[in-house]
């Protein structure tokens, strides 16, 4: 493989890549030492532990109770990265980071579920991209407020099967606040490039992350709301994939412990039914006769599906416990 002479001379000299990394390392840690930017990330550490945005002065004023409170924020590091860049070029903007071609993200702050990030959306791609044909819900907070740029934008408002669609002009200085279970923001065009700060904290983990049809309020898909959840249901997935029927015992109890998200305990049940028909069942069943249950009125349909379909299972035994 050739290597170009500047990559080259960074890959044998790990004191020129030192080097590279200096203006950029030094930037930040500038930026972070100033005391408007100490009093906001004080304000987003309380924010993520769960205080009312309302009472974090410095870190609500960015979304609209302060005038230019976003731009004097964010334009001071980013002037800087972009001074270190043009020095070093090889250099790496020493916070994460990542660009899909239409959506570049810079974390800003990360805490807990909660996040403070700069978005940058590209005009071009996203005009070359498909027309959304859906939208996603999760149980969160969400906070944007447009840097620069213009564009527009559709708010998805979510009531049961019923969708409301309202239209929005993109301008700097527009501030928009969301919950996001019920409320969710796409982008339809921008003039350019669409520049934001977001933030936004995840809620109640327990409520899953929900895909939900443009045209008719269907849900299409269910995810866990947190990476750990989506984990588990990866692990459940595949213990039904590989067929293991002497894992029945511990996806029926996943399934029955309302401390785990509903769309993880949902995924037990079903691998659990598919692995082994008789403790499947029976834990279908105990669900569905919860009263108190998140889950009995779908455990309690699919019952009534099963049985309608499979009149033989009316014959299962019920289950000691």
């Amino acid at each position: 493989m050739d290597l170009s002479p500047p990559i080259a001379a960074l890959q044998a000299d790990p004191a020129e890549q030192v080097r590279a990394q200096h203006g950029l390392t030094a930037a930040l840690a500038s930026w972070r030492e100033s005391a408007g930017v100490r009093r906001v990330l004080a304000g987003f550490s309380r924010y993520a532990k769960g205080a009312p945005l309302a009472d974090q002065r410095e870190l609500a004023g960015l979304f609209g109770d302060v005038e230019d409170a976003a731009q004097d924020l964010v334009a001071p590091l980013m002037s800087s990265f972009a001074r270190a860049l043009a020095q070093q070029p090889l250099g790496v903007v020493p916070v994460r980071h990542f660009t899909d071609g239409v959506m570049s993200v810079l974390m800003l702050a990360r805490e807990g579920d909660s996040l403070l990030t700069l978005t940058a959306i590209d005009g071009a791609g996203l005009a070359a991209r498909p027309e959304p044909k859906s939208a996603c819900f999760s149980p969160s907070d969400e906070w944007e407020v447009v840097l620069s740029g213009t564009g527009r934008a559709r708010l998805i408002e979510r009531c049961g099967e019923r969708i409301a669609t309202h239209g929005l002009d993109l301008a700097p200085g527009l501030s928009l606040g969301r919950d996001g279970a019920r409320e969710a923001l796409i982008f339809d065009a921008a003039d350019g490039v669409l520049l934001l700060l977001r933030l936004q904290r995840r809620l109640d983990s327990s409520q899953a992350r929900l895909e939900i049809s443009l045209e008719d309020g269907k849900v299409l898909h269910r995810a866990s709301a947190t990476p750990r959840e989506s984990r588990h249901e990866m692990a459940v997935a595949l213990l039904g994939k590989m067929g293991r029927s002497d894992a029945a015992p511990v996806l029926a109890e996943i399934a029955r412990d309302v401390s785990h998200g509903d769309s993880l305990r949902w995924q037990a049940l079903r691998e659990c039914l598919g692995l082994d028909t008789r403790t499947g069942f029976w834990t279908l069943t105990a669900i569905a006769r919860s009263g108190e249950d998140g889950l009995a009125i779908p455990a309690g349909a699919l019952r009534a599906q099963l049985l309608e379909t499979h009149p033989q299972l009316a014959e299962v035994e019920r289950c000691p416990a």
